[in-house]
């Protein structure tokens, strides 16, 4: 869809928006927006779980007639099983994709039937290869400075993964396949009550603890290999941090932002479905944002999230704090929060929403500037 050149998008309620789908413990998003021509462009952020693509994926899909890009952050089970699910469709037509975005040495999944279970080993490259038109679509390694090709209007700064990062991931490759094959299991969290954090403090003595992850960069290296990026349209600009590891996001902005010079954004994707170890205070005193998206529906058996203590960091970290809460600050939630706390527990209560100037917006699936 090509719109007439004399259409002004801030004039004429054009507005980019963004999908936030309710991907169980995973993420998928899907941009909606235009370039400086006023063409449509749309980009496809990682695919959720295996259920995301019956579930939303397929609906939201059959709306759109092109892709621009295809972006799958890293290969995590919660990000790309959805997408393997989409391109093994009968439904999938490589012809309505423009770009895919993604890091690897032959992404190894397992497939039986329509279900990524166990079965035969082969590799998201050769899904693609084989159902075909994918010549000159896969986009070069996706790291920090990168510059890839993009229409006037549309800018994106990749700032994760790093050239080292990718070098250690491709080093690992060939010992991740028993660590790749338990990711792949998406395991369903029992129906038992689970506790509550609130036990653990008040978000202001939360937001004051040490908040160094359980693991380093090079420690964590499949979600540090994550793609994060910061897209810029004409009327929006999102920080999306996919899994990353905080240590390397700080290092990457502080070489252009500060606590005296921050990084300017209408909305920032939070790392990990709202994991303690992937945000941290230094990192949000860089970013002058009162808009955050937290994308889960409580987790799985492994792994639960958000977890209290990220939400105290939003709320308390010190540069707000400094501030005196000066700006009303929004979590976005792509679940209701009582579905997301039998999963991961009680995480927030009436007395935390007192101070800090601050609400929680719970199944959000949709946002565009206000």
């Amino acid at each position: 869809m090509i719109l007439s050149e004399t259409i002004d998008p801030l004039t004429n309620n054009i507005k980019t928006k963004i999908l936030i789908l309710p991907a169980h413990h995973g993420d998928c998003f899907i941009v909606k927006t235009f370039d400086k021509q006023q063409n449509e462009f749309n980009i496809l952020i990682d695919g959720g779980t295996a259920k995301t693509f019956e579930d939303v994926l397929k609906k939201e899909l059959k709306k759109i007639s092109f892709i621009d890009i295809v972006v799958l952050t890293h290969i995590d089970s919660d990000h790309i099983a959805g997408l393997i699910k989409f391109v093994k469709h009968a439904f999938f037509k490589p012809s309505q994709i423009g770009k895919y975005w993604f890091n690897s040495r032959n992404i190894k999944f397992i497939s039986k039937g329509d279900n990524i279970s166990s079965g035969q080993v082969t590799t998201f490259e050769e899904l693609l290869i084989d159902k075909g038109d994918i010549k000159d679509k896969l986009e070069e390694e996706i790291i920090i400075g990168s510059k890839p090709m993009l229409p006037e209007g549309i800018n994106i700064e990749i700032i994760s993964p790093s050239r080292e990062i990718l070098d250690k991931l491709y080093l690992k490759w060939p010992d991740l396949s028993s660590e790749y094959l338990k990711k792949m299991e998406d395991r369903s969290i029992s129906s038992t009550v689970k506790p509550s954090q609130i036990d653990r403090g008040t978000l202001q003595d939360l937001a004051l603890l040490d908040d160094n992850p359980d693991k380093d960069i090079m420690g964590d290296i499949i979600n540090s290999s994550s793609i994060a990026f910061i897209l810029k349209t004409f009327d929006m600009s999102i920080l999306f941090l996919g899994d990353a590891h905080p240590h390397l996001i700080e290092q990457i902005l502080s070489a252009k932002y500060s606590i005296e010079n921050k990084l300017v954004v209408d909305y920032v994707k939070i790392s990990h479905h709202g994991s303690k170890n992937n945000t941290t205070n230094a990192l949000l005193d860089m970013i002058d944002c009162d808009k955050f998206i937290i994308s889960t529906n409580g987790g799985n058996s492994t792994h639960t999230h958000p977890d209290r203590e990220t939400i105290a960091r939003i709320i308390h970290h010190p540069e707000r704090v400094k501030s005196k809460y000066n700006k009303h600050r929004k979590i976005y939630l792509n679940y209701k929060i009582d579905a997301i706390e039998k999963k991961a527990g009680k995480f927030i209560c009436d007395l935390d929403k007192e101070v800090g100037n601050w609400e929680l917006v719970e199944n959000t699936n949709i946002l565009e500037n206000e």
